[in-house]
């Protein structure tokens, strides 16, 4: 019996959908799924015309790619992008603004450094709570539970929040082990990982290629993937079981780990919290 999939009532669903139908579209539709998945606010506030003039497709091909998605139109599937900017909390930043403006401190003092941190933090974090759909938590936290072994894994800036969570797990009654190079064990640390487990994977930009070996690796083993990054659309988004796409606050062009270890502490509690009942 051939089950149908429901139409994503969601932004975070709809953007699973696109990256799991990503290569089986046509480049015109691939043209498309890029403009949304890098442009979502201007899919959800713009024309018709004036997306498909920014995409550079024609206006037929952003109803086909509507309907490869599951839904009867544009406009139907435009209303998931729309719910979501529309329920987004704005008042929080502006509040943090009118604190430092009203303040006594240069633009370059480390209270107003820290204010600024504060407010992309703020933002990152309240967007992260928009974005991610009660669902995806659930199928993340299952995957953990029914894992023999929890395999973590993070290199670079991706490595503390890697760490934390294996910290934390440390204390659960799950096997967990955490992937890294060092003396040279990433390959050692791997061998035994197979279909009965799973791999929680940190990456960010620009992607550590020891990261890229292990998503590999796991993935031609039939190992459940669980993934936090800042790109749902890399290169291998399609094939990880569940990711988490996080947009980090950033000031002075250093980038938080606020969202990231918010989803690992959340993970790491569900799981704590499941194994108590």
């Amino acid at each position: 019996m051939e089950v149908t999939e429901l139409v994503p009532t969601d932004l975070d669903t709809l953007k699973d959908h696109i990256v799991r139908r990503y290569d089986d579209l046509s480049p015109r539709l691939q043209q498309v799924a890029d403009f949304a998945m890098a442009q979502p606010m201007l899919v959800a506030v713009e024309t018709m015309v004036t997306i498909a003039e920014q995409a550079n497709v024609p206006l037929s091909t952003l109803s086909r790619f509507s309907n490869a998605m599951g839904f009867s139109g544009f406009s139907s599937m435009q209303a998931v992008f729309r719910e979501h900017y529309f329920n987004r909390p704005r008042d929080y930043k502006e509040r943090v603004r009118k604190a430092r403006n009203e303040a006594e401190f240069g633009p370059d003092s480390a209270a107003a450094i820290f204010h600024d941190f504060g407010a992309a933090n703020i933002e990152a974090l309240e967007q992260l709570q928009i974005t991610v759909s009660p669902q995806k938590l659930d199928r993340a936290v299952a995957l953990l539970e029914g894992a023999g072994t929890i395999y973590i894994q993070g290199m670079r800036r991706a490595y503390p929040v890697a760490f934390y969570l294996w910290y934390a797990l440390m204390k659960s009654n799950n096997n967990v082990v955490l992937v890294d190079d060092n003396g040279g064990m990433l390959s050692p640390l791997t061998r035994q990982m197979n279909e009965k487990d799973v791999l929680v994977t940190f990456t960010f930009s620009p992607y550590a290629p020891e990261t890229t070996d292990v998503i590999e690796l796991a993935y031609k083993k039939n190992v459940p993937i669980i993934a936090i990054t800042d790109n749902q659309m890399m290169e291998q988004g399609n094939k990880m079981d569940v990711c988490f796409e996080v947009q980090e606050g950033d000031n002075l062009g250093f980038r938080s780990l606020s969202c990231s270890v918010y989803l690992a502490q959340t993970l790491a509690v569900s799981l704590m919290c499941k194994d108590t009942n």
